[in-house]
């Protein structure tokens, strides 16, 4: 296949915290006032919107934080929310401010003036993965690209099994994937993630609510019951997967090809229309061991059983060990090359 690299020839889990329940909200990060927001974001000027959603619209701010100037992300809930919605987003704020973890944003701070609902983040340097992917050409190669996606899978895991509950996340993609000066992925905050059954529960029944996401990343389980569980998370993740080797989203690829899951896009694939499905800034860079492990995972969370999709602990072993097939490729092409 033209897009393989031509060649001769263990779980990364971070230590982590589990935060408790007693703290509010003021202890554990900055309340910035409305008035402080509009200044940093020039009166929420539409030429410094990062990124946009049906639910948020986020702006590259400017706020001094103890003396100190500091560059941020203002996510701002669009439209007007009822007393439970508030109560929900400020819940995830709380619950939120305590988790940490290297691939999860920090907060730096959050509004709920003249109910507003507003969380203030470290601004990435290298923005979403979403500008990267759309960036003529690509930017970032496909070692780098394993690289963001075992971090992201690092982040996932925390949120699912790092802490006392599960959180689902509800809306995995592109552009709630940053990147920091370090290339470091890093998933944003959800203002409607849920939190979910104790991790050590074995009975895990998913949680019934109304449907937040992005169409095309919903698995779609979830879509037609509207029950959620950290498996609808994974399938989002898979999709994440997908448009890392194709360079587009999934729906952009259904209208472009003909097939009905991850399988016969392989399928497809491997009979000789390589060319049309995978980004072409790949071509050459991909080693033939990678490319079918980092199928078969892909493959796998986006199975339409969520009972099939692995957790992400084991999707974080998995991309690992097809990183380890990289490089190997990699260094033996260098070795025969010299």
């Amino acid at each position: 296949m033209a897009f393989l690299l031509k060649c001769f020839g263990g779980c990364g889990s971070t230590s982590m915290q589990q935060p408790s329940t007693s703290a509010t909200i003021e202890d554990l990060c900055h309340r910035f006032s409305l008035a402080q927001l509009r200044k940093s974001t020039n009166h929420f000027d539409s030429r410094l919107i990062t990124h946009t959603d049906d639910f948020y619209r986020a702006y590259k701010g400017c706020i001094s934080i103890n003396g100190e100037l500091k560059d941020v992300v203002v996510e701002r809930l669009k439209g007007d929310f009822v007393d439970s919605d508030l109560q929900l987003v400020k819940n995830n704020i709380i619950y939120r401010c305590q988790l940490h973890h290297p691939n999860v944003v920090s907060l730096v701070g959050f509004c709920d003036d003249e109910n507003e609902m507003i969380v203030v983040y470290d601004y990435p340097p290298n923005g979403s993965l979403r500008d990267q992917l759309n960036s003529k050409p690509p930017t970032i190669s496909w070692k780098k690209r394993l690289e963001i996606s075992i971090g992201v899978a690092r982040g996932l895991h925390y949120l699912h099994s790092g802490t006392k509950r599960t959180l689902i996340h509800r809306d995995i993609k592109p552009t709630a994937i940053l990147l920091d000066e370090n290339w470091v992925p890093k998933i944003t905050f959800c203002s409607f993630s849920l939190k979910g059954p104790k991790f050590s529960e074995k009975d895990v029944r998913p949680i019934e609510a109304m449907i937040i996401g992005t169409f095309g990343y919903i698995a779609l389980d979830t879509f037609m019951t509207q029950n959620y569980t950290h498996k609808s998370d994974v399938y989002s993740y898979g999709a994440v997967l997908l448009e890392l080797i194709c360079g587009k989203p999934l729906m952009q690829l259904r209208r472009q090809n003909d097939f009905r899951d991850v399988k016969e896009l392989r399928d497809l694939a491997e009979t000789g229309h390589a060319e049309e499905i995978f980004d072409q800034s790949l071509m050459g860079q991909i080693a033939a061991g990678c490319w079918k492990l980092y199928m078969d995972i892909t493959e796998s969370c986006m199975s339409d059983d969520p009972d099939e999709r692995p957790d992400m602990g084991e999707v974080e072993v998995l991309l690992e060990r097809a990183l380890q097939l990289q490089e190997e490729a990699d260094n033996n092409l260098a070795f025969h090359a010299s």
